[in-house]
Parts: C-alpha cells; sequence; structure tokens
C-alpha cells in the first residue's frame, strides 16, 4: 500500500497529536503523584503499621486466595 504526499502529511500530524496528548497526560500524572503524595504516604502507614483501635490493631493483609466458579450460560 503506497501512501500519497498528503496521506503522509495527515498521518504525521495525527501523530504529532497524540505525542502532545501523551506529554500532556504525563505533566497531570505527574501533577496529580504531587498533590496526593502526602495522601499517598499516610495511607501506606495505615497499610503497613495497622490502625489502632480501642479493641487492639486492624491491620489489612493481602490475600491470595482465588476462587475459580463454572461458566453458565443463560439460554
Amino acid at each position: 500500500m503506497k501512501l500519497t504526499k498528503t496521506d503522509i502529511k495527515q498521518k504525521r500530524a495525527e501523530l504529532v497529536e497524540v505525542l502532545l496528548k501523551i506529554e500532556k497526560l504525563k505533566a497531570d500524572k505527574t501533577s496529580l503523584e504531587k498533590t496526593l503524595s502526602a495522601d499517598f504516604e499516610q495511607n501506606e502507614a495505615a497499610y503497613r503499621n495497622g490502625i489502632a483501635t480501642e479493641n487492639g490493631i486492624l491491620i489489612r493483609r493481602p490475600t491470595w486466595k482465588c476462587v475459580a466458579k463454572p461458566v453458565v450460560e443463560a439460554a
């Protein structure tokens, strides 16, 4: 499949738009990470150290239990 010069120019313009969008999204991500870093640190500390309650310490532990269920097709 041969592309004409106008097709190539159009594809290049589309590529530029996509690359600019990616850069904008990266900047947004970095900005959000900076804004929420304190919350992340607080949540990470609560996750690792547990949350003290009057009856003890509440610790969330990751679980690796997997459950398999049969596929049921509706008639």
